[in-house]
C-alpha cells in the first residue's frame, strides 16, 4: 500500500487550504487536517468519485455526512489526494446500541440506491477480497496461523437470503458523536451485503477491539439469521488479517488471538 507522506503545498492550495496540515493517526494513518479540510489518498479514483456523488445525494435528516471538497478545478482526486470537510465530533467508545440505531437510519435512508456498476471492476484491496472470500465468492489459500480460526467459523455457516443493498462496511469505527448535534458518519466502505451484515461488523469490532461484553452478540437477535450474519462479518475481519499481512507484509497475524473469545462465543450459539 502506497503512502503519499505529507500532502505538498500543491495539494494543499488545490482543495483551498494554506494550513500547516497536522496527522491524524487513527484509521490507517495516512490523513491529513488542514484548518477544515480533511486530506485522505485516494486509492481508487473511481471509487473517490463514486463516494463523493453519494454523499452529496443522501437525504441525512437525523445524521450528518461530510461534504466532498472539489478542486478549483472541479476535480475530487488532485495527485492522488482527496479532500473533505472537517466535521465536528468524537469517536466514542460504549454507545454501541446507539451505533446499531444509527447504522439502522443510515441504511434506511440508502435502502433505494442501486448496486455500484464499477463495483464488478474495484480495486482488488484487501478488504474487498476478505469479503469476497468471506461471503464464498472466491477461495484462496489460507495461512497456517488463521486456517484453524477460518475453519471453525466455516463449520458455523448456512444458507442466508436476507436482501442485499448498498452498506457502509466499517460503520462501529465511523460513527462521531457531538453534544449538540446529530451523529456524524464518516469514511464509507461500500459493499453490497446486508443491513444484518453491517450490523454484525459493528458487533465484532465492538467485542474483539472496544471491550464490549460478549452479552452484546443478544443484542442482534432481532435481526434475521443474525448469528450467520456475525460469523460472516468475523470471518472477514480474521481473513483481512492474512490478507493485509500477504499483500503489504504487515504484522496482522498475532492479531488473530484477540479475535479467538468471539469466535467461540459465535460456535456456540451456532451450533
Amino acid at each position: 500500500m502506497s503512502d503519499l507522506g505529507l500532502p505538498t503545498v500543491d495539494v494543499l492550495q488545490a482543495f483551498g487550504t494554506t494550513e500547516r496540515p497536522i496527522h491524524i493517526a487513527e484509521g490507517q494513518g495516512q490523513n491529513y487536517r488542514s484548518g477544515n479540510v480533511i486530506l485522505k489518498p485516494a486509492k481508487d479514483t473511481e471509487e473517490t468519485d463514486f463516494i463523493a456523488d453519494f454523499y452529496m445525494t443522501v437525504n441525512c435528516n437525523d445524521f450528518r455526512l461530510p461534504k466532498p471538497i472539489r478542486t478549483k478545478c472541479g476535480d475530487i482526486v488532485y495527485d492522488g489526494w482527496q479532500a473533505w470537510e472537517y466535521i465536528k465530533g468524537k469517536h466514542k467508545k460504549e454507545r454501541w446500541k446507539e451505533k446499531i440505531e444509527v447504522c439502522l437510519r443510515f441504511h434506511h435512508a440508502i435502502a433505494d440506491f442501486p448496486k455500484p456498476i464499477y463495483f464488478d471492476r474495484r480495486e482488488q484491496n484487501p478488504w474487498v477480497l476478505a469479503d469476497k472470500v468471506a461471503w464464498n465468492e472466491m477461495k484462496i489459500e489460507h495461512h497456517s496461523r488463521i486456517a484453524p480460526a477460518v475453519n471453525q467459523l466455516r463449520k458455523c455457516l448456512h444458507g442466508v437470503n436476507e436482501k442485499s443493498q448498498l452498506i457502509h462496511g466499517d460503520f462501529g469505527g465511523n460513527i462521531l458523536f457531538s453534544d449538540d448535534l446529530p451523529p456524524a458518519v464518516i469514511d464509507f466502505s461500500p459493499y453490497w451485503r446486508s443491513v444484518e451484515f453491517a450490523i454484525g461488523v459493528i458487533i465484532a469490532d465492538a467485542i474483539v477491539w472496544e471491550g464490549a461484553d460478549e452479552s452484546l452478540i443478544e443484542v442482534g437477535n432481532k435481526f434475521n439469521n443474525f448469528y450467520q450474519h456475525l460469523a460472516r462479518a468475523e470471518l472477514r475481519r480474521i481473513i483481512e488479517l492474512e490478507i493485509l499481512y500477504k499483500m503489504y507484509g504487515w504484522k496482522m497475524l498475532e492479531q488473530i488471538e484477540a479475535h479467538l473469545p468471539l469466535i467461540r462465543a459465535i460456535s456456540i450459539r451456532c451450533n
